[in-house]
């Protein structure tokens, strides 16, 4: 990812992606809308958007923390993705490589996006939800 991911497209297309690699930049997000359009239908600020995104991951457009979710493979750091240096593209074309065989490797279902450390961490409650609703669907 680089730039912004907003709206249904990358919702519904960029989500079936085994792996997702992103920037990690300030100017890298992925979120289902605009800000100041979130903050309209939610009867909120903008500013009081922000400060709920600081303690609630979902809510927040830092790729940071939506890397905290799980949904990405890796956060790329690079100084200045704009004008990156010869070894840093050298080192994304590796990260890529490494990203497509670990895919090809790995299931093919979107389970990774559960399995992560960091979904293990942020998710526990969607886990526990998914658990039991498995169960009950095991029952009948």
């Amino acid at each position: 990812m680089v730039g912004q991911a907003l709206s249904g497209g990358f919702l519904t297309h960029g989500y079936q992606a085994n792996r997702i690699l992103a920037f990690d930049d300030d100017g890298v997000m992925i979120h289902a809308m605009h800000k100041e359009a979130a903050a309209r239908i939610t009867l909120r600020s903008v500013e009081e958007l922000e400060k709920l995104g600081k303690t609630i991951a979902p809510l927040s457009y830092d790729i940071r923390d939506y890397a905290k979710l799980g949904l990405l493979h890796k956060l790329l750091h690079v100084e200045n993705p704009e004008k990156p240096s010869p070894e840093e593209i050298r080192n994304v074309q590796g990260e890529l490589i490494a990203a497509i065989a670990d895919a090809r490797r790995g299931p093919v279902d979107l389970r990774n996006r559960l399995e992560s450390k960091q979904a293990l961490e942020t998710r526990k409650a969607s886990i526990l939800v998914r658990i039991k609703l498995e169960a009950q669907w095991l029952e009948k």
